[in-house]
């Protein structure tokens, strides 16, 4: 692949990094606020006793503090080089290839957390992996009124609002003409809301199925299971859900493709500036505190 085609489209991906940050303005207080929002966030899944709940927060400090100097330093050299490629088209290649450059940044950090949340697996308690269950149950409602829709037309409108939010937190505000070629480009998703739906709850099974069995093993046991997990979660169990996944991510590569390429010149400059704004913001919450 010619360096040509890499130009642009990784700041599609890179950008997906920070979305759950809140953006540019928010992103230092919620990153600042981020170990105490990752702990009530699981806390709602697993409901931890007062042993545990020490143990969780003193684990997410040290993860965050690992994560902020180690890693933010890489994701703000990686938006620098973004940053003056903004101008130039991509391809559905180039964005599967950022994708899979994220995935290896996620592994990355799941990998320095595996010891503690081995540790914290194998003290799970049979109330909490049916509380587990019941989060899990909760999430997929609230996954099937927002994308299980009853006729095609109100599926497709749901994914095109959710596109549009995506693209604008990068872009800036997108031109009347460039949200209905987007629509028209979706017309030929894959995406199958129930379909979507079955690949999250046979995910989640395997997860629940893989803390029963880390009842009473050792921690190194578990991490064994645990990284075993991860790997079997990249793959559906069933061939046809298989199949589904690989072409909705080859959809969506292209899809992500085809927006970048549609955009205005100033909607690019409007993703440089955030971009910039973003590596900014990285390399304050990782530059060491001061006394």
């Amino acid at each position: 692949m010619k360096t040509e085609s890499l130009r642009g489209w990784r700041i599609i991906a890179a950008a997906l990094l920070l979305l759950a940050l809140g953006g540019c303005g928010a992103m230092r207080l919620v990153y600042k606020q981020a170990d105490e929002l990752l702990y009530w966030w699981a806390d709602g899944y697993a409901d931890f006793t007062d042993e545990q709940a020490p143990r969780v927060r003193a684990a997410i400090a040290q993860w965050f503090d690992w994560h902020r100097h180690t890693q933010l330093p890489v994701y703000a050299a990686r938006l620098a080089q973004l940053q003056p490629q903004t101008a130039a088209d991509t391809t559905p290649a180039a964005v599967c290839a950022l994708r899979d450059e994220g995935e290896h940044w996620a592994e990355a950090a799941f990998t320095h957390g595996l010891p503690t949340v081995a540790a914290l697996a194998v003290t799970l308690q049979a109330d909490q992996l049916k509380n587990i269950q019941k989060r899990f149950d909760k999430v997929n409602r609230d996954y099937r009124s927002d994308f299980v829709k009853p006729d095609a037309a109100a599926q497709r409108q749901a994914l095109h609002k959710r596109t549009v939010e995506r693209a604008e937190k990068l872009y800036g505000r997108l031109e009347r003409a460039q949200r209905e070629r987007i629509a028209q480009l979706e017309a030929d998703t894959p995406f199958d809301g129930e379909r979507s739906l079955q690949l999250r709850v046979a995910r989640q099974q395997e997860v629940l199925r893989t803390l029963r069995g880390l009842q009473g093993v050792t921690p190194a046991q578990a991490q064994d299971a645990l990284r075993a997990l991860a790997q079997r979660l990249q793959a559906p169990p069933q061939d046809d859900l298989n199949r589904y996944q690989a072409a909705l991510e080859q959809f969506n590569c292209g899809l992500a493709a085809e927006i970048h390429n549609l955009t205005t010149p100033e909607q690019r400059r409007t993703a440089r500036e955030r971009l910039q704004g973003w590596e900014m913001d990285f390399r304050a919450l990782a530059a060491p505190a001061k006394g």
